[in-house]
């Protein structure tokens, strides 16, 4: 990883080996302009799943199993195998916007007044989110929108590009999403010292970053124990930073952000306490709308259940992981 010249991280390449000549065109915006997206959108749905089926007959049976794992202890339980069909379809819908970064222009906030109310207590604003919907869209529209933030991105960011169509989308996702609107020195690597974090926040600045990272910090989620990165709690705790949640919703072409109401950190005695409190927040989300979570990671830490001894002293603060 080097540094770049405005002092954020800069990725190792720009390059893509091993791209057919198909992943080229399906993934260049020209392509994707040539059919109106509301048709784009119909298409992705119906045919994209069976398609995705042909090539891998596994992804079926791990959505099923996923929607299974993920609601096995909620009233939605039942749902699992109808819910899986719907998660298989909004993925490809999603997929599909994933190239269309022009729509974006079209995009909302909602919920604007949480963020209001959250500068004006003139302290540091955690926006969090989690793996959910168009999560490559959210911190994009709130800079587009004007909500400017920093933003804590995994390592694999700035790590040289996989080969193939895989290559191909981070590569995008860099530009379009990241590089385009912040640079580089608004975008910080997650395996980076928590320092220049707590910085930020203690100076008043706005830092976004994902809460459904998998760490040792044990918490109650959909009827049972999970273990999470705990370093959103120990940084908001510790600046007495506003955590404000922020969830990206798809209207038909249209993704909005909604901003949900914000978590006091100081109103919490300890970074447990606030950990708990995001994770009930994003629970709810994730119960409304089971087909839209993101599958980030296999097995997703939102149904790795923790063993029965990890819960034990957990109420107390732990350090980032």
């Amino acid at each position: 990883m080097e540094e770049g010249q405005d002092g954020g991280a800069s990725p190792q390449n720009h390059r893509v080996a091993g791209a057919g000549l198909l992943a080229r065109l399906y993934a260049s915006p020209h392509t994707h302009r040539l059919i109106p997206a509301p048709v784009a959108l119909v298409l992705a749905a119906s045919i994209g799943p069976a398609a995705r089926q042909r090539r891998n007959p596994a992804e079926r049976r791990a959505a099923e199993r996923f929607m299974a794992d993920l609601l096995l202890h909620t009233p939605r339980a039942s749902e699992a195998q109808e819910l899986a069909s719907r998660w298989l379809a909004e993925k490809a819908r999603v997929a599909e916007l994933f190239w269309r970064p022009w729509l974006l222009k079209r995009s909302r906030i909602l919920g604007r007044e949480h963020w209001e109310a959250v500068r004006a207590t003139d302290r540091g604003c955690l926006f969090v989110f989690g793996h959910i919907g168009a999560t490559w869209a959210t911190t994009a529209i709130l800079g587009q929108q004007g909500l400017l933030h920093y933003v804590v991105v995994g390592p694999h960011y700035f790590a040289p590009l996989p080969p193939g169509y895989a290559g191909l989308t981070v590569l995008y996702r860099r530009r379009e999403y990241g590089e385009k609107l912040f640079g580089t020195s608004h975008l910080i690597p997650s395996d980076r010292p928590p320092e220049r974090l707590l910085e930020l926040l203690e100076a008043g600045e706005s830092l976004g970053i994902a809460f459904d990272v998998g760490g040792s910090s044990t918490i109650p989620f959909l009827g049972r124990s999970i273990t999470l990165s705990g370093g959103v709690g120990t940084l908001a705790f510790k600046t007495r930073a506003m955590v404000l949640p922020v969830v990206p919703e798809r209207h038909g072409t249209r993704v909005d952000v909604r901003l949900l109401a914000p978590i006091d950190s100081a109103a919490h005695p300890n970074p447990q306490s606030l950990r708990v409190a995001i994770a009930r927040t994003f629970e709810r989300v994730v119960l409304e709308r089971p087909e839209t979570l993101e599958l980030a990671w296999y097995p997703s830490p939102l149904v790795t259940e923790a063993p029965p001894s990890a819960w034990e002293g957990s109420t107390s603060g732990l350090p980032m992981t």
